[in-house]
C-alpha cells in the first residue's frame, strides 16, 4: 500500500471515529475495553473478505469505547453480523443502521463467546429501543462470567417468526441461545434445530412445563406467558365469566363510545382467537379437533358475537384493520383516554394503559377472555432453546447456556424487566406474565393488586398448542378468516399471500414506535 493510500485510511478512519463515537446514531456497534491493555478488533462490512476495500484492524484503547457504523458502500446488506476481537468472534449481531445500538463488553479475560437472541415483542417507551435493557443484561452476566464474551441481540431484525428464517437463526451462523414463542417448538424439535432441555435455575409453574414440552420431551426454559384479557375501569367486569355474561355486560355499557377496543385481525390472532373460542365451547379434551378445517360455524358466531361489540355507528375498528394497521390510536389509547368502555389485550399492554393514563382515579380490573361459555384460560409462552447446530449437548456452550436462562428466568432479572428499571422512574410497570414460581411469592407481588388478579390464573391454564407448522397455520387463517368474512363482510383478512409468521405474535396491536410489539399479529 502506498503512502497516499495509507494516509487516506488513516483519515477515513479518524472522521469514522469522531463521527460514530458521538453515539448519536442508531445501529452503532459499541466496542467497549474495560481491561487494561489495547485490544484490536475486525468488524463485519470493514474487512476485505466481507466486502469492505481494505482490513481495517481497529484498536481500542484501554478504558475506551469505539463506535463502529455500517459499510453502506459495500456489495452486501449494510448489516454488521460480527466482529473479532483478540480472536473471539461474534454471529448473527443483526445491527442495522435503523436499529438499537449493541454494545460488546470487552474485559481482556474472555476465552470463549456465547451468542444470545432475547425475546423482543416486548412493551418499552415510544422513545426506547431497549439498550438500556441489554446493557444491564450483559453487565450483570460479566459480573457472574468474566470470561465468556456475551453477544445479546435483543431486535427485531431477528425474525424469530419467520420459519424459513429460524433455520438460519439457529443455524451454523446464528445464536446458541434463543428466547421465542413455543407456538413453533414441534417445528424445532422435528427438524432437530435445538436440544433437549432442563431446568436449573427457578422452578416454572406446570402449565409452562407442559408448553415447554413436545412429545415428552423438555426443549425449552419457560420465561414468559401470555394470554388474552378484558381491561375496565369498572369492578363488574370481574363478574363476568362467561361469553353470554360479557356481552351481556357490553350491552349495559353507556353508547356514546364502542363497548370495546382491540384488534381481532393478523395472520396469528385469527388461528389463535379461534382456538380459544372453540376450546371454551366443547371443551380442552377438543384441542386436537380445534385445529382441523373446516371451521365450526358455531365458534365462528362466538368470535363474531365478541367482536361485534366493538362496532359503533356501523363502524367495527377492531375487525376492519384499523387497530391492527395501527392507521390511528392504539386500543390502549382508546380505552385509557375514554374512546372505549374495554379494552382486549395482553397483561403487559397495561403498560401503555398506565402511560396513557398516568392520573386515572379508578383501578384497573382485568379479566381473562370469556371466548365461549366454559372458562378455560389458555396460554402462549416464550422460551429459552438451544441450538443444535452450535451448543450441543455436553459441550462449554451448553454449560453457559445452562447459566445464562438460569440468570434470565431468575428474579432479580424478572424483577428488573417487569419493574421497568431499565426506563426512566415513574415509568408503568411492563407486567408480564413471569414464568416461574417464585416471584409470584414476592411480598411485593403478593401485595400488588393487578398481579393478584392474574395469579388465579395459573390453577386452570392449559398451555397453547406448541406444534402449529407453516401449512396448518396457514390453513387455518385462511379459512377462519374466510368465515369470519362471510358473517362479516368487512372483516379484513389482510394479505393472504404473506408469511404468516413475518412480524409477531398472536396478539393484537404495535406499540407507538418504529417497531413492532408482539402484540401485533
Amino acid at each position: 500500500m502506498g503512502v497516499i493510500s495509507r494516509m487516506t485510511m488513516r483519515v477515513f478512519a479518524i472522521v469514522l471515529f469522531i463521527f460514530a463515537s458521538a453515539g448519536v446514531f442508531a445501529g452503532q456497534l459499541i466496542l467497549k475495553n474495560t481491561s487494561s491493555s489495547p485490544i484490536t478488533c475486525t468488524v463485519d462490512g470493514w474487512t476485505r473478505a466481507s466486502g469492505g476495500s481494505f482490513d481495517w484492524f481497529i484498536k481500542v484503547e484501554p478504558g475506551q469505547s469505539f463506535y463502529v457504523g455500517q459499510n453502506t458502500s459495500r456489495p452486501n446488506p449494510p448489516i454488521i453480523n460480527w466482529a473479532n476481537c483478540n480472536n473471539l468472534q461474534t454471529r448473527a449481531m443483526t445491527l442495522t443502521p435503523k436499529g438499537p445500538n449493541q454494545t460488546l463488553v470487552l474485559n481482556g479475560q474472555q476465552t470463549r463467546v456465547l451468542n444470545v437472541s432475547l425475546y423482543s415483542y416486548l412493551p418499552t417507551l415510544p422513545t426506547d429501543n431497549f439498550e438500556s435493557l441489554v446493557a444491564y443484561v450483559v453487565k450483570s452476566w460479566q459480573a457472574q462470567h468474566p470470561d465468556v464474551l456475551l453477544n445479546a441481540v435483543l431486535s427485531q431484525e431477528v425474525k424469530i417468526y419467520d420459519f424459513t428464517k429460524l433455520r438460519t437463526i439457529l443455524g451454523n451462523d446464528g445464536f446458541d441461545v434463543v428466547e421465542l414463542d413455543v407456538l413453533y417448538l414441534g417445528f424445532l424439535a422435528d427438524n432437530q434445530l435445538i436440544n433437549p432441555a432442563q431446568i436449573s435455575g427457578d422452578a416454572p409453574w406446570p402449565v409452562a412445563l407442559a408448553g415447554s414440552t413436545y412429545k415428552g420431551q423438555l426443549w425449552g426454559i419457560p420465561s414468559w406467558l401470555c394470554m388474552n384479557f378484558i381491561y375496565a375501569f369498572d369492578k363488574a367486569i370481574t363478574r363476568q365469566k362467561t361469553l353470554d355474561n360479557l356481552l351481556s355486560y357490553m350491552n349495559s355499557l353507556p353508547s356514546a363510545v364502542p363497548a370495546l377496543a382491540g384488534s381481532f385481525n393478523g395472520h396469528w390472532a385469527v388461528p389463535s382467537n379461534y382456538i380459544n373460542a372453540y376450546v371454551q365451547r366443547y371443551g380442552l379434551n377438543a384441542m386436537p379437533e380445534a385445529m382441523q378445517m373446516p371451521p365450526d360455524n358455531a365458534v365462528i358466531s362466538q368470535l363474531v358475537a365478541l367482536s361485534d361489540t366493538c362496532q359503533k355507528n356501523g363502524i367495527n375498528q377492531c375487525t376492519n384493520g384499523y387497530f391492527y394497521n395501527g392507521t390511528g390510536v392504539t386500543p390502549e389509547q382508546a380505552f385509557a383516554t375514554g374512546q372505549s368502555s374495554t379494552e382486549m389485550g395482553f397483561s403487559e399492554q397495561s403498560f401503555y394503559v398506565n402511560l396513557y393514563n398516568p392520573s386515572q382515579s379508578a383501578p384497573l380490573y382485568v379479566i381473562p377472555v370469556p371466548w365461549g361459555q366454559n372458562a378455560q384460560p389458555l396460554l402462549f409462552q416464550d422460551s429459552f432453546v438451544s441450538s443444535a447446530a452450535t451448543c450441543k449437548p455436553g459441550s462449554q456452550c451448553s454449560r453457559d447456556a445452562q447459566a445464562f436462562t438460569t440468570m434470565m428466568t431468575g428474579v432479580a432479572m424478572k424483577n428488573y424487566i417487569v419493574q421497568s428499571q431499565d426506563l426512566p422512574a415513574g415509568t408503568p410497570w411492563r407486567t408480564l406474565l413471569v414464568a416461574t414460581q417464585p416471584f409470584w411469592q414476592q411480598s411485593q407481588i403478593v401485595n400488588n393488586a393487578y398481579y393478584q388478579q392474574l395469579r388465579p390464573i395459573f390453577d386452570t391454564a392449559a398451555p397453547f398448542p406448541n406444534n402449529f407448522t407453516e401449512s396448518v397455520q396457514t390453513t387455518m387463517d385462511t379459512q377462519i378468516c374466510a368465515a369470519l368474512k362471510a358473517q362479516r363482510p368487512q372483516f379484513d383478512c389482510g394479505d393472504s399471500a404473506k408469511t404468516l409468521l413475518a412480524t409477531g405474535h398472536a396478539k393484537t396491536q404495535p406499540r407507538p414506535t418504529s417497531g413492532e410489539s408482539r402484540s401485533k399479529l
